[in-house]
């Protein structure tokens, strides 16, 4: 063999070698060249796989970048179940998701107790497991993989973190990233570079490499947030004298950086006897019954599984979350030891003082890391400083909205439909409590009657200055807000949104900040993402995205006032018995609803001259409505809205009730746009809801 060939093998040998490990001097190798893509996510979460997913859809190449061994983010690391409220909030990705675990539960998993239990709930509890609203990690890990893998641009690498991002100016161009085992230890180095990059981690670490400003911990109270800052509840306990549900002295409202509670979310395993050999041996280092209470838990998913959730004396942890989000990888290693032992003390007292020794790691999960699930459960992270910040306001119902709902936000990309559920900030320090002050539980909020279904503007997910970046997770908006917004199925919303918003910005060869809304509200009703929230409006109604669109114009009338009687009955988001959130698409719609939807519908702006109609006196829902119809139709030369006038036209009636014709509804829209609009097959009959609004965004 010539010289040459021996000093070309021996130089191939050596660039394997730094590929593959450590060099010869102990330091970390360079990193290798830039694996380019269009798409580079960055968390393999549900916002991140529903990114990747909705980004390929596209065509466009995708690589997703996880920490973990697998995909899911915590829903394959220990917890368990949508925190949906109502299983109509669920859509695109996520309920893609949430309908394979439905079938596997109802196919392969049929003869599990709690399945054939669960298949009889007329209607389904939340976190019903036949309904696919609760899963083993496993099954979460395995559908996430099928979802991924049945797109072939889509590439993913496990066990690999950022540690930084590579710039042009002001965009963000790639990320840098170093392999991570399960034990903490950092290995080789790698380079990736795309056209869009998507940070989808729980901490929105690449804020913190690209000088993205972001928003850390709690803001002050103010007029869009009175809970905001330092507060003492009710919440989650019992205060002697007051109501539920009230905030207490010295509650100030001053900000601070702390966060809530974090954990991990340990999956039990119920064995049926005491002599298991996943029962723990020994308490873990550090360990302190006081720290520890709460009653016997039942299997919720099958295999006799359920989630160690715990709130003042369980398994949640304060006084780490701020660290741990700005720690870098290195020092994260000892977070996660604090919160291992404490999290394994919980198991430890429920095996032993708790009265539950037939409990213990699940021997079928984690397998690679000792049962114990792959990450810490982070509720919130860093926040960015977006183009949009979300506060309370935008959430509550009443604060700026009508009662049922938030304020109307247009730009919509996301829904969400969970109160405002913030853990602890602090305490308590013992068992013996004080209602407030030193001491006491303080931080938490579950503002589920406050809350109502709101939407998620676009602007959320972009950085103000920074370009080639969205964050579909560390959105900008408050602590408060994000108390909502932390839920899986929100995050997995935003991330279809942000897939869909980069393929765009790709395509148009635009900004993401110039990415026009519409175009990507266009293609997530596409994709069935809902924008705007209904019980009773399936995906797949022909009236589905009619009705989206229009909602976000503000063109649908709003629920009665009866349909939200909660007289002694419970309140808030998920009760069965309210029917603010229906649509209500197969009942004929009223000349009154149908007036708001023609003018809102078709943007026509506002036009009242006078009070005409006896029937319809100003502070009637449909005034405005029927008002600016009339207004139009007499400056017609074709006049195109009925009404009853007097005798001697002095007075009139409008009829807001009465039900509305194919035809009639046909006559208005094409006296509004000046053009003839054709009426439905069967122009006599009632007109319903659903038709209408098709009508209408057909006309548009």
């Amino acid at each position: 063999m010539k010289i040459h060939s021996l000093v070309t093998l021996f130089l191939l040998f050596s660039l394997l070698a730094q590929s593959f490990g450590q060099g010869a001097n102990g330091k970390a190798p360079a990193a290798k060249p830039a694996n380019d893509y269009d798409v580079v996510v960055i968390g393999g979460t549900p916002a991140g796989v529903a990114a990747a997913i909705a980004a390929a859809r596209a065509e466009k190449t995708v690589i997703i970048i996880e920490q973990a061994p697998c995909l899911g983010g915590v829903l394959s690391s220990g917890v368990l179940r949508l925190d949906d409220k109502y299983v109509e909030a669920n859509s695109g990705v996520m309920d893609e998701f949430r309908l394979r675990v439905q079938a596997y539960h109802r196919t392969e998993m049929a003869d599990d107790p709690l399945v054939k239990q669960h298949m009889k709930q007329n209607p389904p509890l939340r976190w019903n497991i036949a309904a696919g609203r609760a899963w083993e990690p496993h099954t979460a890990a395995r559908i996430y993989a099928e979802m991924t893998a049945e797109h072939k641009s889509i590439s993913t690498r496990f066990n690999e973190v950022a540690v930084d991002v590579k710039m042009k100016g002001q965009r963000v161009t790639g990320v840098l990233t170093r392999e991570r085992d399960n034990q903490g230890k950092l290995g080789p180095r790698h380079s990736y570079t795309g056209k869009v990059i998507i940070d989808a981690t729980y901490e929105a670490d690449l804020a913190e490499y690209a000088d993205i400003p972001y928003r850390i911990g709690r803001e002050a109270r103010s007029k869009e947030e009175p809970h905001a800052g330092l507060i003492y509840t009710t919440y989650f306990r019992r205060v002697k004298g007051t109501l539920p549900s009230t905030i207490l002295p010295e509650s100030t409202g001053e900000p601070d950086h702390r966060s809530q509670a974090f954990t991990y979310r340990i999956t039990a395993k119920d064995y049926g006897r005491p002599d298991h050999p996943y029962r723990l041996k020994e308490p873990p280092p550090g360990y302190d019954p006081a720290k520890y209470g709460g009653p016997k838990r039942k299997p919720i998913i099958p295999n006799g599984k359920f989630d160690l959730l715990g709130i003042n004396w369980g398994g949640d942890l304060v006084g780490h979350g701020t660290r741990w989000v700005l720690a870098d990888w290195e020092e994260r290693v000892e977070i996660e030891k604090i919160y291992r032992y404490h999290d394994l003390g919980y198991l430890y007292y429920i095996q032993t003082k708790g009265g539950s020794p037939n409990v213990g790691l699940p021997d079928d999960e984690f397998q690679d890391n000792s049962n114990f699930p792959y990450r810490i459960y982070v509720r919130q992270g860093r926040r960015i400083e977006g183009l949009y910040t979300l506060t309370e306001s935008d959430l509550h119902k009443d604060l700026r909205g009508d009662g049922f709902r938030g304020p109307l936000l247009p730009d919509s990309v996301a829904i969400g439909i969970y109160g405002i559920d913030a853990h602890r900030v602090q305490g308590p320090d013992g068992r013996k409590e004080p209602p407030y002050g030193k001491g006491a539980a303080e931080g938490t909020l579950h503002l589920h009657d406050a809350t109502g279904p709101y939407q998620i503007p676009y602007g959320t997910l972009v950085p103000k200055q920074h370009n080639g970046i969205l964050f579909p997770v560390g959105i900008s908006c408050t602590h408060v807000a994000m108390c909502s917004v932390r839920m899986e199925p929100v995050w997995s919303s935003l991330g279809q949104a942000a897939g869909v918003a980069a393929a765009l910005a790709i395509d148009n060869e635009q900004e993401l900040k110039d990415v026009p809304v519409k175009q990507i509200q266009d293609e997530l009703l596409k994709q069935r993402s809902v924008l705007f929230f209904y019980t009773d409006l399936p995906l797949d109604s022909p009236a589905f995205t009619a009705v989206q669109k229009l909602s976000l114009l503000g063109a649908v009338a709003g629920p009665d006032i009866d349909d939200y009687d909660t007289a002694g009955k419970s309140k808030g988001l998920g009760s069965l018995e309210m029917k603010a959130y229906r649509f209500r698409p197969n009942e004929p719609i009223t000349m009154g609803e149908f007036s708001q939807l023609a003018v809102n519908g078709l943007q026509i702006p506002l036009s009242i001259t006078a009070s005409h109609f006896t029937n319809i006196p100003r502070g009637h829902a449909a005034f405005k409505y029927v008002e600016t119809l009339y207004d139009y139709s007499t400056q017609s030369k074709q006049p195109f809205f009925d009404f009853e006038p007097s005798k001697d036209f002095r007075t009139a009636l409008a009829h807001p009730d009465k039900k509305v014709s194919g035809a009639q509804a046909a006559k208005i829209l094409s006296g509004l746009l000046k053009k003839k609009v054709p009426a439905p097959a069967k122009p006599d009959a009632d007109l319903t809801r659903g038709e209408a609004a098709q009508l209408v965004y057909q006309s548009l």
